[in-house]
């Protein structure tokens, strides 16, 4: 009996501390639907708003830099740093 209870005990041990956690960004986003990527100032939309839906490449870079707090970002924001792949766009 104490055999398997230092089983059973030395089983959970590895699983509870075995286990690798998966991290990712906090999830905050802006009111467009996207947050900087910090480390090379990309920006990425995650569930787009309907303020951007339509709008031209131009248009939406200039929402970015006015609804999105992070100067050392939105001060060298141009189209090219944006992630298109879940906006409509003209």
């Amino acid at each position: 009996m104490k055999k398997v209870i230092t089983t059973i005990i030395i089983g959970v041990f590895f699983l509870t501390f075995s286990v690798n956690s998966a991290s990712a960004h906090s999830g905050r986003t802006d009111r467009l639907g996207g947050h900087f990527r910090t480390s090379d100032c990309v920006y990425m939309f995650h569930h787009p708003t309907s303020k951007v839906s339509g709008k031209s490449k131009a248009k939406i870079v200039s929402l970015i830099k006015q609804y999105n707090s992070n100067y050392r970002c939105t001060r060298t924001l141009t189209t090219k740093k944006v992630l298109w792949n879940t906006v409509r766009h003209k």
